[in-house]
């Protein structure tokens, strides 16, 4: 499916399709980054771990999600806020030595989440459903069709989603209205992508990635791109092994400080977040304030409900 935004929004238009990973929708609409709303602040670009709000509202939504699912006659089974960091914490270079000397790209790390979602009880349980059974599951947590919300996106297109279901119940109880919060909160996602894309399309960090090349051609790794070499590290097909994979990753890092695209890009990064913040200062508004006034329906919510 073509990425028109964020990961998480492109699974909100697949809502309706029967993989178990369905049922676990809501882990991806539970990371509206962002502060309260004293001021104007983009989106972060290198996420330093999720926050005691991010948590917050993350654990109110699984609760949420796992009554109204109950309330339908389906288990659900709430998880923690997955804080692992991966190689998304760098979009335009991998420039942290501690971090790849350990996880070299982090194959390992993937690895180890496609086995945790693999015995997911979530997907399991959603498997061993009968065939109308699934189909009411799918409706209970998502609603019947992909209408009654809609949001024009940052750049162009158009994303739709159920008002109905317990994903939009979990939201409503916690955001209030939940077309504002779909609206607000997918576009303010979507400046992620328009904010990488013009930081890649700069010239300073175009000038920085000829210097990262040239220090990697001497390094004895002919990579285009940062990205070019995060792919053939990852590869499924052709794996590199640990020792090779970390090798790579240190060697980026190396020339990521010495040509200076690693500074170069969080500069830029800071500077077109800025701008976008701007563009869009009515959409990071509307974002902050709803999630700012969810926090304490969340802790009503954790307080309030008994844990599993």
């Amino acid at each position: 499916m073509p990425r028109t935004t964020h990961a998480r929004s492109s699974l909100l238009t697949a809502g309706l399709a029967v993989t178990g990973v369905t049922l676990a929708l809501a882990a991806t609409l539970l990371t509206g980054l962002g502060q309260p709303a004293a001021d104007v602040r983009p989106p972060p670009s290198r996420p330093g771990g999720a926050t005691a709000d991010d948590r917050l509202l993350h654990d109110a939504r699984q609760l949420l999600l796992r009554d109204c699912m109950h309330r339908h006659g389906f288990a659900y089974r709430v998880f923690p806020l997955d804080e692992e960091p991966e190689t998304s914490s760098f979009p335009y270079v991998l420039d942290d030595a501690v971090w790849a000397g350990r996880h070299g790209y982090g194959s390992e790390l993937r690895r180890r989440r496609e086995a945790t979602a693999r015995i997911d009880p979530n997907r399991a349980y959603f498997a061993a459903l009968p065939a109308d059974r699934k189909a009411e599951a799918l409706v209970a947590a998502n609603g019947p069709s992909p209408d009654g919300l809609t949001v024009r996106l940052p750049g162009g297109g158009i994303l739709r989603r159920s008002d109905r279901g317990c994903v939009a119940e979990s939201e409503r109880r916690l955001y209030g209205d939940v077309g504002a919060w779909f609206r607000a909160s997918t576009r303010v996602d979507a400046l992620e992508r328009i904010r990488r894309g013009r930081v890649t399309a700069d010239p300073g960090y175009l000038e920085r990635l000829d210097a990262w090349r040239t220090c990697m051609r001497r390094a004895g790794h002919a990579y285009a791109t940062p990205a070019a070499a995060r792919a053939a590290a990852l590869s499924p097909v052709r794996p590199l092994g640990k020792e090779r994979e970390v090798g790579l990753a240190l060697a980026e890092v190396r020339c990521a400080e010495e040509s200076a695209l690693s500074g170069t890009a969080r500069k830029l990064d800071a500077h077109h977040g800025r701008v976008l913040a701007r563009e869009y200062r009515a959409d990071v508004q509307a974002r902050d304030l709803l999630r700012s006034a969810a926090l304490p329906r969340a802790r009503r919510v954790l307080e309030g409900t008994p844990r599993p």
